[in-house]
This record gives C-alpha cells, structure tokens and sequence, in this order.
C-alpha cells in the first residue's frame, strides 16, 4: 500500500466530509494519443490496433493504495492565540486567517484518508448522472440551476465545475481522458 497527497478544493472537501464525494476524475498526463486500455488493474497503455503502444502509470495509485487531502489551511487562530489548524472548508468566507494554500499542507496536517477502491481510464464525457453525484455534484448548486432556469441536472453542474477547475488546458468540451479514482474515506 502507498500513500500519495492529492488536492482538493473546499466544496470537494466538504462533498467528502459529508459523504456525498466517492470519485474524483483526472487528467491523464500526456493524453493518451490512441485510446486508453486496461491491462491488470494497475497497468494501462496508449494502444491502437496494431501495437500495445505506451504504459500510463496512474499517477494516483491503485486499489487498496491511499491519499491524503491536501486543502487551504491556516495555523494561525482566529484568536491568534495557540496553534490549532483551520481548514478553510470549515471556515465563514469572512473569517480573518492567513491561509496556506493546499500544495502546502504537510501530511501531517491533513485530516482526510481515503482508500482506493477502483480506478479505470474513461473520456470526460462518459460520465453518468450516478457518477456526476458520487462526484459531489453540489445540491446546494439546485437552486442557481432553478435561478439559471435548469432542472437540477448533476452532469451539468459537474461540467459548470470541471471547466471552473480546468478550462484553460482541458475544458468540458475538450472531452479529455481521465482517470476515474473511486475511493472511500478511512
């Protein structure tokens, strides 16, 4: 079993923190040039038709591995006084800490585990309604769905948050691959 830190940003903390976050999609770095296929369960490779082409290593790990939430922090209280860690998902928006951003956070200050249970390679796109809300597709976004005049569609609010993340190198309608980490919280 290896441990990796993965980020995490403060909705998703608290999706995970709630129990409504099961799965985070990532890019695969470089794209897969040809399409993406399964070996074991650890091993994938860029593969056409002719050759098994090149290995893609999950950057994250495999079933039973585990990672570690690195979020935005403080060590600073909001008394200043002591030296209790803040996480900024847990905190008002007008709460007055000097915040670390979550590349920052040392292993020791994370207070999220989460255990492995799948990872499989898919294009952005293929995401499912069940998918889209294991990813944490916000319920608290249904009412600027019905404000925007949308039904409360979980694909839709997970693409409004994957380009919020990620337009400017992979957006939605790029339809990448990604790896699809499955995971439960320990």
């Amino acid at each position: 079993m290896k441990e990796r830190p993965i980020l995490m940003r403060g909705e998703m903390v608290r999706a995970i923190l709630e129990g409504r976050k099961t799965q985070t999609r990532r890019i695969i770095k470089p794209q897969p040039i040809n399409r993406a296929i399964c070996a074991t369960n650890s091993m994938w490779y860029d593969a056409d038709h002719l050759t098994p082409g090149r290995l893609i290593k999950p950057k994250y790990g495999a079933p039973s591995d585990r990672l570690w939430v690195r979020e935005t922090f403080s060590m600073q209280p909001k008394s200043w006084a002591g030296d209790k860690l803040h996480y900024r998902a847990d905190s008002e928006p007008d709460d007055v800490c000097l915040w670390t951003p979550s590349i920052f956070m040392p292993r020791r200050a994370s207070r999220i585990t989460l255990e492995i249970v799948a990872v499989r390679v898919e294009r952005l796109h293929e995401i499912t309604q069940a998918d889209a809300k294991a990813e944490g597709s916000m319920p608290d976004y249904a009412h600027r769905c019905a404000d925007l005049g949308h039904p409360y569609d979980a694909m839709w609010l997970y693409a409004k948050l994957w380009d919020s993340i990620n337009a400017k190198t992979h957006p939605w309608s790029s339809n990448p691959w990604v790896w699809v980490i499955e995971f439960k919280r320990v």
